[in-house]
């Protein structure tokens, strides 16, 4: 019983800071970017950090060789 009050008072106070924009007058601002290109070619070297793929493995919890190893998961229904 307790969640449901949680959830009816969040929907009210976003409609009523939505209201309160729409009487401000505040629109939703669109972000986009343009670029000429939007993907690195393959084998292009990079301006980064030189130390910047020892400090990705140091940072990652497990590695197996050259690679970051990652848990892979199901979608759970």
């Amino acid at each position: 019983m307790r969640q449901e009050e949680i959830k009816r008072q969040a929907k009210e106070i976003i409609d009523k800071f939505a209201a309160a924009l729409d009487r401000a007058g505040i629109e939703e601002e669109s972000v986009s970017v343009e670029r000429k290109e939007d993907r690195r070619v393959e084998g292009e070297e990079s301006e980064l950090d030189p130390d910047f793929r020892k400090i990705m493995f140091e940072n990652a919890p497990e590695t197996e060789n050259d690679f970051i190893a990652g848990e892979k998961k199901k979608w759970e229904e």
